[in-house]
């Protein structure tokens, strides 16, 4: 299914599986879920009408889609789901890279919450095609075109995949992993890379509290065997050359090439501290990274807006007569804001303004109102952050 996207980062939406189930604190507002809510109860989406968002199914005959589309794009798999879920066979988890090799002028970005799940689907392709640079075997191929089989009626492009057989890793599909803290981003990020993508890529949203990414921003050498004395500065290696006096020759590998981060939308969504955005923006800008700050959400901090902009926030108490100065009786009834407030605080432990020590001295303190997103915008510090990685498409 195509679906039209208001999502930043993307131009397209192609979901061949539908539906999913929660693994962390990220999920727990799913906008995907939310907007099941919606579809399932509307009887002309058919896909979804009377579904439960549990309820996790492959779709064979969305397979072909991205192989009408002449005009190069960046498409989103699985905005309504996770590819790596437990309930998606690995054989159809194929049949998605085989339509993804067969559109080449493309680029596909897969967020995933279960990166175990899609470091085991490449250990299966392993075993039936041999390490990453290697070419899927028959079985695999075939194995792929079963589930195809129903969506493409294209024989051409079946006798393509069988021809070409696509190298792995491909170099169109970046892989990536959704986090929204410390502990996810220690989890996450080591799993990811497990696995072989021409491109890693991370997405932050929600972002309840910045993660120290940097060791992962940079890029890491695969081997360590540096001969007494030397460094890798110098350039040499005496493990991998033999002796300290050839260079090295083992490139670089392992590092996370795109940052996307974003407070969270909807209803009862959670706020992000400034500080929070700028701690992923400086580790990205210190790394010479992409980063792409796509949202505020709902909630806006003060000093995030242009001069005195939250001052139309606040009502008077009492309207000026004829006659009267408003100014003056603003003084005296005083002025009230109308939509509701937090006090936002490091590593976010956020409170109400009117708790006791709410803008405690140590905590980093700033007042946010809750304006909804559009109004927030994705402004950081006044300025847009809006850069990609070299290797996408660009409708």
């Amino acid at each position: 299914m195509i679906m039209s996207t208001n999502i930043e980062w993307t131009d397209e939406t192609w979901n061949p599986v539908t539906g999913c189930t929660k693994v962390s604190q990220g999920c727990k507002h799913c906008y995907a879920e939310r907007e099941w809510g919606r579809l399932s109860a509307n009887p002309k989406a058919t896909a979804y009408y009377g579904r439960a968002f549990t309820d996790v199914r492959c779709h064979p005959e969305r397979l072909s889609a991205p192989l009408r589309w002449t005009k190069p794009r960046k498409v989103f798999v699985n905005s309504m789901s996770d590819l790596f879920h437990e309930a998606v066979p690995f054989e159809f988890i194929a049949a998605v890279f085989g339509t993804m090799a067969l559109a080449p002028q493309h680029t596909f970005q897969i967020l995933t919450k279960r990166p175990q799940r899609m470091r085991d689907f490449f250990d299966w392709i392993r075993r039936e095609a041999g390490s990453p640079g290697a070419r899927p075997g028959e079985e695999t191929v075939l194995c792929a075109l079963r589930w195809r089989r129903a969506a493409v009626d294209t024989p051409a492009s079946l006798k393509h995949v069988c021809l070409s057989r696509p190298v792995w890793p491909l170099p169109n599909v970046h892989l990536g992993v959704s986090i929204e803290d410390q502990p996810t981003a220690d989890e996450r990020i080591p799993l990811l890379f497990e696995s072989p993508a021409a491109l890693y890529w991370v997405s932050a949203e929600p972002l309840l509290v910045a993660p120290d990414i940097s060791d992962w921003l940079t890029p890491e050498f695969s081997c360590s065997g540096f001969v007494q004395g030397q460094s890798m500065e110098d350039g040499y290696c005496g493990h991998c050359a033999g002796h300290a006096t050839d260079p090295i020759h083992v490139g670089p590998q392992r590092a996370i090439g795109w940052v996307v981060a974003g407070g969270e939308s909807g209803p009862r969504a959670r706020a992000t501290h400034p500080d929070e955005a700028r701690s992923l923006r400086d580790q990205c800008a210190e790394a010479g990274v992409p980063f792409l700050w796509k949202q505020w959400g709902e909630w806006l901090a003060i000093d995030q807006g242009e001069g005195n902009w939250y001052r139309t926030l606040y009502h008077s108490n009492r309207a000026a007569r004829p006659g009267e100065d408003q100014s003056v009786l603003d003084d005296l009834y005083g002025r009230h804001c109308v939509v509701p407030q937090l006090c936002l605080r490091a590593g976010g432990d956020h409170v109400d303004m009117r708790a006791p020590n709410a803008f405690l001295q140590g905590t980093r303190p700033v007042q946010a109102f809750r304006i909804g997103k559009k109004a927030a915008g994705r402004l950081l510090d006044g300025v847009l952050y809006d850069t990609y990685p070299d290797e996408v498409h660009r409708a």
